[in-house]
């Protein structure tokens, strides 16, 4: 059993019983199959005027005598026909009703076992740390859950199903030839190493080949989320001939890959047919000799025993097609795997304290970050105590969102440490230190739900519709919610795009309020927002920041004017902290970047900005 084999069982263990009915009926069914075709022997004997029951002794001959024995009629070769068929009809029909049987069975196992192996999937996946998706495409994870997944149950068909039913019929096909002729049989059975020998180069290459496609597939689907999720920029650049380009060559090499793999596959059936045929005639050559010099067999058992081989062949041709077709399968199931194998948060943590309060201060000490060997962050050190705002600022790549990514641990720092009322942070678990948090991103993360369950995210049961409304009437958003179609219970369309900009960030801070996180983490809520949109969500950012600790990373310097704290960052190291006349009149970074957007700083520092 290879490794990913080990690794499915799991899987199958809870559905044991639904495995049990589907093993035995299966092979039940393959037993009555046999035994039909057994019955040709006493058919051909009879209608050749030969003793029906002249068969070798063993254990054909002893079922035939115990279940047509007693229904020959000596004289009466219609009647003991007319009842040997109507055992044979008996028993296929009893054959087909068990074969349905195993079908449900095996179809119902296949699916739960599919559904409990996505969910495993998903449910890791969700757990896994922020760095695995900033290293992995969005396209490549959705390929693994969704396509790997659908590919991995072929496994499930192939070993429930048509392996179980075909390995059912060789083992009952060959213990029945054996029965009858233990030299031709060994003779019959020369195939299986072949097929075995013949087959192993090209299993290889085929497990190769579905790994390199799974990742062309997950590239190609890539481009696809990339241009639906990117359609507005796409349009209003008239790119749509450079993303039709980009996705003709994923397309291209998902083909080209597919095609090759196809080719291959396509060998292993026309291979196990001809060496089954060359097995054929030779049985058929040497049975013909021992009917007609020998005598050691009968017309009629050689004809069911030829009949058995040639049966063989099918459910051996499956057997051989399903270690072809599954290598695909196992390539996926590989994939899978690997994302079950990638460390998840929990496992990672830690923490030992199960609850976190924020009383006084949140501190980072002598704190450094690095994404592997390049540095981000150096030696931060800074003081937030309860109810300051702390806004960052400093160009893009200075490190702002990795320094208050640190504050809910979506990473760890390299050296130094982050504090909560003198608590390591890394000693409290990550359910708790998250608790402590709320998040308004410049961009807002809405989902295909309804507007009372995107304001009361993963919280439904806790909050009453009048506590949604209230933090949706502070964040200046239950006007506008209450003229939608359906009101609160308005189904919005995926990332929220039924509503403005403006809209969907005062849907944001309306979950925040809600919430109510002791500490914030709010980035940039007015920019790129028309004049009046800007004021509806600056007055609800003001209620926002009241009696909250918060770090705002800070775009339009406009907006922090009166924050307790600014600091400035530039290649990961604060060069200046203070407030925001301390700073103008310091003639330094900050004093260039203001001048950058207002002019003369040293005017625009006259008049305070409201925000």
């Amino acid at each position: 059993m290879t490794p990913v084999y080990k690794r499915l069982f799991p899987y199958l263990r809870p559905h044991g019983w639904r495995m049990s009915i589907t093993i035995v009926a299966n092979l039940l069914a393959a037993l009555l199959d046999g035994f039909s075709i057994a019955l040709l022997i006493p058919f051909l004997n009879i209608l050749f005027h030969q003793p029906a029951t002249a068969i070798p002794k063993g254990l054909v001959s002893r079922l035939i005598d115990a279940t047509v024995g007693g229904r020959i009629i000596p004289g009466d070769e219609m009647h003991s026909l007319r009842n040997v068929i109507m055992l044979v009809l008996a028993a296929v029909i009893l054959k087909n009703l068990l074969v349905w049987i195993a079908g449900q069975f095996g179809a119902t196992l296949q699916e739960y076992v599919t559904r409990d192996l996505r969910n495993s999937v998903y449910r890791h996946l969700a757990h896994l740390p922020l760095s695995y998706f900033t290293q992995m495409k969005a396209g490549q994870i959705l390929s693994r859950v969704i396509n790997d997944t659908f590919e991995t149950r072929l496994i499930l068909t192939q070993i429930v199903t048509q392996s179980l039913q075909s390995a059912s019929l060789v083992i009952v096909y060959i213990a029945i030839l054996f029965s009858i002729s233990w030299p031709l049989s060994l003779i019959a059975l020369i195939i299986l190493p072949l097929l075995g020998f013949s087959l192993q180069p090209m299993l290889r290459k085929l497990r190769r080949g579905n790994l390199r496609r799974g990742n062309v597939h997950g590239e190609m689907t890539s481009v696809l989320q990339e241009t639906i999720s990117g359609i507005r920029l796409v349009k209003a650049s008239g790119t749509e001939a450079y993303e039709e380009a980009r996705f003709a060559d994923g397309s291209n090499k998902y083909a080209r890959s597919s095609l090759r793999l196809t080719r291959l596959a396509l060998v292993a059936p026309p291979v196990t047919e001809i060496i089954g045929t060359l097995i054929a005639v030779l049985i058929l050559w040497i049975g013909a000799w021992q009917v007609l010099r020998t005598g050691a067999m009968t017309g009629a058992t050689l004809l069911a025993f030829l009949t058995l081989v040639l049966r063989l062949l099918q459910p051996l041709k499956q057997l051989s097609q399903m270690r072809t077709t599954a290598q695909s399968s196992l390539a996926s199931a590989e994939r899978l795997f690997e994302i079950l194998d990638s460390p998840a948060e929990y496992q990672r943590d830690r923490g030992t304290r199960d609850t976190a309060t924020f009383e006084r201060e949140l501190r980072f000490e002598n704190v450094s970050f690095s994404y592997g060997d390049a540095p981000v962050l150096s030696d931060i050190n800074l003081t937030a105590r309860k109810g300051e705002v702390i806004a960052l600022v400093g160009p893009s790549g200075s490190g702002k969102s990795t320094l208050v990514d640190l504050i809910p641990r979506f990473y760890e720092p390299t050296q130094g440490r982050i504090t909560i009322d003198g608590i390591d942070t890394r000693e409290i678990k990550l359910p708790a230190l998250r608790s402590l948090t709320g998040i308004v991103s410049q961009e807002t993360v809405l989902f295909h739900d309804t507007v009372r369950n995107n304001i009361a995210y993963g919280a439904m049961s806790k909050y009453t519709q009048a506590q949604i409304e209230s933090a949706a009437r502070a964040a200046n958003a239950h006007e506008f919610i209450i003229e939608l179609p359906s009101g609160y219970d308005t189904l919005l369309g995926e990332r929220g795009t039924r509503l403005s900009g403006g809209q969907r960030q005062r849907l944001a801070i309306a979950r925040a309020l809600l919430s109510d996180p002791p500490i914030l983490i709010l980035d940039e809520a007015t920019s790129a927002l028309d004049t009046e949109s800007e004021r509806l969500v600056q007055e609800a950012v003001d209620r926002l920041l009241q009696g909250r600790t918060v770090f705002v990373i800070a775009h339009r310097l406009s907006t922090i004017a009166h924050a307790d704290q600014i600091l400035v960052l530039e290649r990961g190291e604060i060069v200046e902290r203070g407030t925001h006349a301390e700073l103008l009149a310091k003639r330094g970074a900050y004093y260039r970047l203001y001048s950058l957007q207002f002019g003369d700083a040293d005017e625009a520092s006259m008049v305070p900005s409201a925000g």
